[in-house]
């Protein structure tokens, strides 16, 4: 097993931030040893204090920190790090320079990208630091093809590995739906549902648009909103709960704010509701989906990975509330099609999206970039400038 230090020092809250903690502490339940590295205080600091870890901390305000850096490659070589595996693209600004030693350069370096780039990375300090990343991941293909076109990097050291969904957790026999639905006061209720940060972005606007015309052509439909807004978001967040006033939504709504306990609210829905302008991938998505709910979705990036219109879910253009609403009327005057297109969903998320098997799929990537004997193969190559041939793991998942 490697010793792997998982790096990000966002102080945002969201699904990357999510994704590390829970990554590190699933990897350390494998047996790997993973040392968290944070900003202080930040977010996921918190988390990973919660999840038992002491993680190491460096704060960075920018792209260049000599303290920072020397900090940081102290570390590599005290705790004997074989893998460093980042996940915030501006950390490889710290990490690239502190592992330009010589003794460090049989170590690792992993990306893994969360979201897209707009502007192109392709200037000569952008090919210095990508140079010496051995491998990047990306959570879906749009990602992927993202990473190709605006970066200095090559296809054979891209693939894709999709989150994972913890299926014990996210399984509706492990949780009392009724329950729940008593606890919110909507026993017999049509109730939809939508979970994000609470940012105009994440489709939350289109949501209560849809709720309103909704309810007047089914009076029992109920709407649920579970999140609440990051750093730096807050006006957009006032913005959106005051709409639920404005739309007088207010006896059929309710927001609850961040919430732990997913699954079990995830329980209470009826048709889960993802309309954001663009995401990356989709994690509370599949989660829904692995709780078996019908699920509308918005038909962007990597969505599209995920649900097939028609067979798995609904999928509707971005920001179209009248296509959205359509949607939701369609789920919920036909009981038959929700319990079709939930089972499907079910199957799918439980066939391509489980824990195990992002794990192992993260894995095989370190694995490639390490010899039996603990010897990096991809960094060892890189720090021989003569070597006859390059060594970068090809994509565990395409």
């Amino acid at each position: 097993m490697a010793t792997i230090l998982q790096i990000c020092t966002s102080q945002s809250w969201g699904g990357m931030e999510m994704h590390v903690s829970y990554l590190s502490q699933h990897l350390a339940n494998r047996g790997h040893r993973i040392l968290p590295l944070c900003t202080p205080g930040s977010p996921l600091d918190n988390d990973f204090k919660k999840r038992g870890f002491a993680p190491h901390h460096l704060s960075l305000g920018g792209y260049f920190h000599p303290r920072a850096i020397l900090k940081l490659s102290q570390l590599l070589r005290t705790e004997r790090v074989e893998i460093v595996h980042a996940h915030y693209s501006r950390d490889l600004w710290t990490i690239v320079p502190a592992l330009a030693r010589r003794d460090l350069s049989h170590i690792a370096l992993v990306l893994t990208k969360h979201i897209g780039t707009q502007k192109p990375k392709r200037d000569l300090l952008h090919r210095l630091i990508y140079r010496r990343v051995n491998y990047l991941i990306a959570i879906s293909e749009v990602i992927r093809a993202n990473l190709l076109a605006t970066h200095p990097v090559t296809a054979e050291k891209v693939g894709v590995v999709h989150h994972g969904v913890d299926l014990e957790e996210f399984s509706p026999e492990r949780h009392n739906r009724e329950a729940v639905r008593a606890e919110l006061g909507w026993p017999d209720e049509l109730v939809f549902g939508i979970v994000g940060r609470l940012q105009i972005s994440k489709g939350y606007l289109e949501f209560l648009e849809m709720a309103r015309r909704i309810r007047q052509a089914v009076p029992r439909a109920r709407f649920l909103l579970i999140g609440e807004a990051s750093r730096g978001e807050e006006a957009e967040a006032r913005h959106i709960l005051q709409k639920i006033d404005a739309l007088d939504l207010r006896s059929v709504t309710q927001w609850l704010g961040f919430r732990k306990d997913v699954a079990r609210l995830l329980s209470a829905m009826d048709i889960f509701v993802f309309p954001s302008h663009a995401e990356a991938f989709g994690l509370v998505l599949i989660e829904a989906m692995a709780m078996g709910k019908a699920v509308i979705s918005s038909n962007c990036d990597g969505v599209l990975d995920i649900v097939k219109h028609g067979e798995t879910g609904l999928l509707v253009p971005p920001k179209e509330i009248e296509t959205l609403t359509q949607a939701g009327l369609a789920l919920a005057e036909n009981p038959a099609l929700r319990n079709k297109l939930a089972w499907a969903g079910r199957q799918h998320v439980r066939a391509a999206f489980s824990l195990p098997g992002m794990l192992a799929n993260i894995e095989l990537i370190y694995n490639k970039l390490t010899h039996t004997n603990g010897m990096i193969m991809a960094g060892a190559v890189q720090a021989a400038e003569n070597a006859s041939r390059e060594c970068a793991p090809e994509a565990p998942c395409q």
